[in-house]
This record gives structure tokens, sequence and C-alpha cells, in this order.
């Protein structure tokens, strides 16, 4: 590989003054400047991109968490990131977790050891206190999760509220048997849900019934597995909160396999608003949320942050969520 010292000795000049026509210094005749361009021409000189990051102390490139990839939501999300950080000329890492604690934690090595600029996490594995760390190496801010006392950029949106509001409807729709779905229990998010479902049931005097609170909930084989659960209960649901789209198709395609009529003998609301809603007959009533933009606005407070615009601190941004109404209610 052509180094800058055999550049040097093929114009008879120094180091120096190649290195100064490399980054477009201003001190350098334009004779020499013109044979130094050609030679570089002439022999197809690449710069040593790593080398030239080592020295600026850092790469363009920030890491992405999420649990996989396969998932519609995490696939937006992706999109999201990716798309921003393209027109602000960085490179996304994408790590897919699987849910594992050890793989977040060796994500967060690469910020360590300044194989990348900063780190978006777009869930949460491991306890805070194990995250916190890392802090002194680079920026790491959360996007589509919640720590209550994170000191550091938290962009979501507001679970708690979108769930007391799907709840609601289905009350409105003459429910007063209803249950809730959610994936993984040390999720503050999805502990925020939990709540906004109590509190909805409270304010209408509805009975809680923990039967009908379903665990380790995240795709279509587990709307299969839900269905099944709630049609073998002796005081089953008429509805329920299934915290993601891809849980409420599979659900209701076994339901109406079943011979179930959804929503006349099981109301069904999803999560997300993906195509999938769009699709499944019945279509899916869902709650809507801004999944590139929040992607979009992760990268560009994270790049905030690594610039010096604004100090790494907590500060939680919510966007707004809509009640997409279909015909699975």
């Amino acid at each position: 590989m052509t180094t800058i010292d055999e550049i040097a000795r093929l114009c008879n000049v120094s180091k120096t003054t190649v290195s100064r026509v490399l980054n477009n210094h201003p001190y350098v005749s334009k004779e020499k400047r013109e044979m130094i361009l050609k030679v570089i021409n002439e022999i197809d000189y690449t710069p040593n991109s790593i080398a030239r990051q080592f020295r600026k102390n850092e790469t363009r490139t920030i890491a992405l968490s999420v649990p996989s990839i396969d998932h519609p939501f995490f696939a937006q999300l992706i999109k999201g990131v990716s798309l921003q950080a393209l027109s602000n000329k960085y490179k996304v890492v994408v790590f897919q977790t699987f849910y594992n604690q050890t793989i977040e934690l060796e994500l967060l090595e690469l910020l360590k050891h300044k194989e990348v600029d900063g780190v978006i996490l777009g869930a949460l594995e491991n306890n805070w206190c194990k995250i916190e760390p890392f802090l002194k190496y680079g920026p790491i801010l959360l996007c589509n999760e919640y720590h209550h006392s994170a000191n550091i950029p938290i962009i979501g949106y507001n679970e708690f509220e979108a769930t007391y509001k799907a709840i609601v409807h289905l009350i409105e729709m003459g429910h007063n048997k209803i249950g809730f779905c959610y994936d993984t229990p040390y999720s503050e998010a999805q502990c925020q849900r939990k709540d906004g479902y109590l509190k909805a049931l409270d304010d209408y005097n509805l009975p809680h019934n923990k039967d009908w609170i379903f665990g380790g909930v995240f795709n279509i084989e587990d709307g299969f597995h839900i269905f099944e659960q709630i049609n073998n209960l002796k005081d089953s649901p008429t509805a329920i909160f299934t915290g993601n789209d891809q849980v409420a198709a599979g659900l209701i395609k076994r339901a109406t396999i079943s011979g179930f009529n959804v929503p006349k003998d099981l109301a069904v609301i999803g999560f997300d608003n993906q195509l999938i809603c769009q699709v499944v007959t019945p279509t899916i009533t869902s709650i809507d949320i801004p999944i590139i933009e929040l992607g979009q606005k992760a990268f560009l407070k994270l790049i905030d942050c690594l610039l010096g615009n604004v100090s790494l601190r907590r500060e939680v941004i919510r966007l707004p969520t809509n009640l997409i109404v279909r015909e699975s209610t």
C-alpha cells in the first residue's frame, strides 16, 4: 500500500508538504500542489481513513442496539436513525442484543475503545448501574425505552397515556373484562403501559384479574399462544390490549380459525400501527407512533451531544401517539 513517504520521495518534497496537500492546507505553492496531486492520481493513492480518525479521535460512526432487526418496529427505528446519519455523513453499526445483557455490554465496549463515537440504546437489558460507567467514554442515550433516574437524554412517547387511551376505547365499546399483554417485566416502558391499563380499569371501576395479564409476548406465534390461553380460561376477557401488532395479528388469526368473531367475541388492540394492521382481516385497531421520527430525533440529539451543542444530561422527550380505530374493536 502506497504511503505518504513514497509520495514525498516521488515528488522530492517533505512528508509535511504532502500532508498539507492531502488536508487542503493553504501554505503550499500552486506548482507543488499540482505536482503532488498529479502523482496521487497516477498511483491511485487513498488516505488511510482509520489513521485520520485516530488523529481526530472520532470515527463518524455511532452504534444502535435493538433486540431484533426482524421486528417491524425496530426495522423502522433502524431506518430512521440510518437515514438521519446518512444525511449527516455518519455511519451506523446495528447491534442485535436478542434481549441479552452480555451482548449489550459488548456493544458499550465499542464506545470504551473508541470504535464508535456514541451509542443509542433502542432497548435496555442491563441495570442502569452497569451502563452508567460507560458515560465517561462518550454519549449514550435511550430511545424507545425509559429509566426513572438515568442522567442521559431519553426519547420515546407516553406509554402510560397511549395505553390508557386504548383501554378507555375498549371500555367505551362496552367491554368490562379486558386483558393486557407485555414483553419483558424489567422494562420500565412496559411497566408504564401496565400502569395505564390499571388506571383505566380503576377509573371505570372495572375488575383486575391476574389471569388476564400475559407476559413474555413478542411476535405472531406468541399471539397464537395467548389466544389458546384465553380460550382455556373459565372466565375469559372479551377484549385485549396486545401491546404489539404482530401479537394482535397472530391472536386474531387463531381466534378466527377457532370460530371466534372479532370484535364481537373478542376485541383486539395492537401497538405501533404497522402495515400488517391494514392487511389482516379484520383490520387492527392500533396505537400509531412516529417511529421514523423517533429514530431521527435520537440521532440528532446524540450528535448535539457529540458536538457540544448540548450537555449530556437528563432530558425526557415524548413524541405524540394516536389511536387508529379499525375493525378489530
